[in-house]
């Protein structure tokens, strides 16, 4: 049996993962607070946001470097993703001194092929399932 592209796997994982983050911020209504400008918005409405960019595949994928974030802290040609800012909220979320793990880790090399993404969207399928969230 042919496997799907790695482009295919990586798009999968990324709507996945993006899913969950999303709908583990929000409260029983489905409203996120920006972890930037707490603004208040429907987890439908509001961004995925990375404190570390994706380009680290290292951290690319890692729950603690993701956090629901509105458009416009999330745009990056506005106000490149409020990265100090999210890094505050992240130690406060996490306690002090992840924000520098994770900028430590985002610098490890990360190679991953198509099973490596498929692996990674199958673990948040199963994360959104188990949570009862909703999957589209």
């Amino acid at each position: 049996m042919k496997h799907k592209s790695t482009k295919y796997y990586k798009a999968r994982a990324n709507r996945l993962f993006s899913l969950f983050i999303r709908q583990r911020d929000a409260d029983g209504n489905g409203y996120c607070r920006c972890c930037t400008c707490s603004k208040l918005k429907h987890w439908r409405y509001i961004d995925c946001g990375h404190f570390i960019s994706r380009q680290h595949e290292g951290t690319r994928y890692n729950e603690k470097n993701s956090n629901a974030q509105c458009k416009e802290c999330n745009n990056k040609n506005w106000n490149q993703g409020e990265q100090f800012l999210h890094g505050q909220y992240i130690n406060n979320r996490y306690g002090l001194g992840t924000a520098e793990k994770l900028s430590i880790l985002s610098k490890m090399e990360c190679k991953r092929g198509w099973y490596d993404f498929k692996l990674i969207g199958d673990e948040f399928l199963e994360k959104l399932k188990q949570n009862n969230y909703l999957i589209r």
